[in-house]
């Protein structure tokens, strides 16, 4: 993998509080960028919500009961969504084996992107699997993130968020923008 560090921009819709990540928003998107690049990852709403969650707790590695648990805790994902017209709550409802299931599909899209796109990096690099001392594997990401809220609800502009540990940033473009 390069020195440089992985860039992930996660973006949320239907905020109603500027510059917060609350619940009933959306994570609709991912970009990352890269080599001054970037690009658009194809993750599906549940990797979506996975990958917001494993980012707004990079902090600490986790293993794949806890996330599981905490899913099904978490206010942004048992709303998630239910901000957007209609009120359409998608939760993800996961289990410890589909946790794993789930970081495996969202590798594999990554690794497809970076196959594609002929990038030096590999997924594993970015969400990492650390041993334990009793080989449970916990999982980390390993990446600057930030998060954008689109759009404002005042100006119809996005908002970003600082990247700190208690309040998340973003980063913008598109795939198709090199």
């Amino acid at each position: 993998m390069s020195n440089e560090r992985v860039q992930l921009r996660i973006i949320h819709a239907y905020t109603e509080t500027p510059g917060v990540c609350m619940p009933g928003e959306e994570a609709i998107a991912c970009m990352l960028r890269f080599g001054g690049k970037h690009y658009w990852v194809p993750w599906s709403p549940t990797h979506l919500i996975l990958m917001d969650h494993l980012c707004r707790h990079r902090w600490i590695a986790q293993d794949a009961q806890r996330i599981s648990a905490q899913l099904q805790l978490d206010p942004f994902v048992v709303f998630h969504g239910s901000n957007a017209p209609g009120n359409s709550v998608r939760p993800a409802r996961t289990s410890r084996t589909a946790v794993r299931k789930q970081i495996q599909r969202i590798r594999e899209q990554l690794d497809a992107l970076f196959a594609e796109d002929g990038l030096p990096l590999r997924a594993k690099d970015i969400i990492r699997s650390e041993e334990s001392s009793t080989r449970l594997v916990r999982y980390r990401i390993n990446a600057d993130v930030t998060w954008e809220h689109w759009p404002h609800p005042d100006t119809g502009t996005a908002v970003t968020l600082p990247q700190s540990p208690d309040a998340p940033s973003p980063l913008f473009a598109s795939r198709y923008a090199r």
